[in-house]
């Protein structure tokens, strides 16, 4: 970062060591005063469950950061079904549905 010096990075945890090397570049960038951003593209919604609890604890301890690409995975035919919603342009939880993860296994 010290070189390329960007004004922000895009930080996606199955591609930067999970969430604690995730937190690690989130550290290395703030006091750098980069901006960051959380995406989860491209990630099934079991993925997409786990990081958005893990942003979820992320606006806890730091304010400012950008959330991208939070979705709920139905780009792809082979998802396990969950219970994960997009209302408003938020991505929310709805303890009425079950994930119906059998389904790829009964094909």
């Amino acid at each position: 970062m010290d070189v390329i010096n960007p004004h922000s990075i895009i930080l996606k945890p199955s591609i930067n060591g999970g969430f604690f090397g995730s937190e690690e570049w989130i550290l290395e960038a703030t006091k750098r005063k980069i901006k960051w951003s959380i995406s989860s593209s491209l990630e099934s919604n079991i993925g997409i469950n786990a990081i958005a609890q893990w942003t979820f604890i992320m606006q806890k301890k730091y304010k400012e950061f950008n959330v991208h690409g939070l979705s709920t995975g139905f780009l792809y035919v082979n998802n396990w079904f969950s219970p994960l919603e997009i209302k408003n342009g938020f991505i929310w939880y709805n303890p009425s549905i079950k994930w119906k993860i059998k389904m790829l296994f009964n094909k």
